[in-house]
């Protein structure tokens, strides 16, 4: 399938808010596709999509491959799937699928898609508040953080502590934070918000920076806040819908 210099700006939107990773130590890394169809070719993407998936199926592929559609950005109607939870040496244990994999989905999702490209994250558990089950929510609002390459370190700290005052006043907001490790524009950070409805998107009431000072003190908080904004060059908001129908999950053993 062709490649394309796609911006990155819609890379992780595809990260799965509330995706909770497997029992024990579980990997970090996700891998992430990203497919711009063809104009007017939403539809033969998606039956190719599931023709694809079945390959997996057939193959008795023991990776889940969730896939989400963008619905509101300048990249409304490109299709994200990623696979999560994974330690970098499963990628050489994988490699006995990838090729089949790559010559499957050329033949079948090639011809409706204009643009793909690849990135890998890890996935930040410190700052993160995922969801219980194992299942995406309806919706994933997506915020990409490109951060100075001097203020990484303090970006990551920052938000770190951030989870830690979430986590002590009871935040009823559950989210993920995402690193991108290659593949693209960076240091780029992610956080993808678990919206379970439309509802889902009403203010609750307290904001982060009273969250914070509930658990800190107002000093602390506007050092938080600070180390965020002030090391944050740009950012870049999106929400994707959950496509079941168009993921894959192998039937549990």
């Amino acid at each position: 399938m062709r490649k394309a210099g796609v911006a990155l700006a819609t890379a992780v939107a595809t990260l799965a808010a509330g995706l909770v990773l497997a029992q024990g130590r579980p990997g970090v890394i996700a891998r992430v596709g990203f497919f711009q169809p063809k104009a007017g070719m939403g539809q033969q993407f998606e039956q190719a999509r599931k023709k694809h998936f079945e390959w997996h199926r057939k193959s008795n592929d023991s990776w889940a491959w969730y896939t989400w559609q963008v619905i509101s950005g300048e990249h409304e109607g490109m299709y994200v799937t990623g696979t999560f939870g994974h330690h970098w040496k499963d990628f050489d244990a994988w490699e006995r699928l990838e090729q089949g994999d790559s010559e499957n989905a050329n033949a079948t999702m090639g011809p409706f898609v204009q643009a793909e490209f690849t990135g890998y994250y890890a996935y930040i558990p410190e700052a993160s508040s995922p969801m219980a089950g194992a299942e995406p929510t309806m919706f994933s609002q997506v915020i990409h953080f490109y951060v100075k390459p001097s203020g990484a370190g303090a970006f990551r700290a920052a938000i770190k502590e951030g989870e830690a005052a979430l986590a002590k006043v009871n935040w009823p907001v559950h989210a993920n934070w995402y690193e991108l490790v290659t593949g693209g524009e960076g240091p780029a950070f992610v956080l993808a918000v678990a919206r379970n409805s439309w509802a889902d998107f009403e203010p609750h009431g307290k904001t982060l920076a009273d969250a914070f000072a509930e658990a800190y003190g107002p000093e602390k908080a506007t050092a938080i806040l600070d180390a965020v904004r002030n090391n944050t060059r740009y950012t870049y908001s999106e929400l994707l819908r959950y496509r079941p129908d168009l993921s894959y999950v192998p039937a549990m053993k």
